[in-house]
């Protein structure tokens, strides 16, 4: 269902879903969100698959403590929205960054993960004409940059400037 969505309000529920579950418990959850950011053509229920999986894969990285923030910004000669999402967390070993959306591909021992979340929301992300990658520093926590093109007016979306 691709229509105009304001993404504050898709990550914005997401969080909600998540934050009262016992492994957000001792987070620090910040979200930074830009109230100017505009429209994204996109479907609710895909992006905010996105967001939980990142998310819960932050959660998990934090192992029960630690920072979690997420942040939108607007690039407006770029036409991007870009979102942020960051852990504090153990953080990815260089070696394992260039695999991380690669189908069945996963760190987790057996039986914890299939390896096909990132994979999966990577083909949102493409999906929708985003792009996504990942910085790491072992030890020091995760960023997920993800972009997404503005809504052009033909789409019922929102132009910037």
């Amino acid at each position: 269902d691709m229509k105009p969505q304001n993404l504050n309000e898709i990550i914005s529920r997401t969080v909600f879903l998540l934050e009262n579950q016992s492994i957000f418990h001792n987070l620090d959850i910040r979200k930074n969100l830009d109230k100017q950011t505009p429209m994204i053509f996109g479907d609710a229920q895909q992006l905010n698959h996105v967001f939980l999986n990142i998310i819960l894969n932050a959660a998990d990285a934090l192992a029960g403590s630690g920072k979690l923030t997420i942040q939108t910004s607007v690039c407006p000669e770029n036409k991007i929205v870009c979102v942020e999402i960051s852990d504090t967390g153990h953080g990815i070993p260089p070696d394992v960054i260039p695999h991380i959306f690669e189908p069945f591909f996963t760190t987790k021992e057996q039986g914890k993960g299939t390896g096909l979340g990132l994979s999966i929301v990577y083909g949102i992300v493409e999906s929708h004409g985003g792009q996504i990658h990942a910085e790491s520093e072992p030890g020091q926590g995760t960023t997920f940059f993800i972009e997404f093109p503005v809504a052009e007016s033909g789409d019922g979306g929102n132009q910037i400037g």
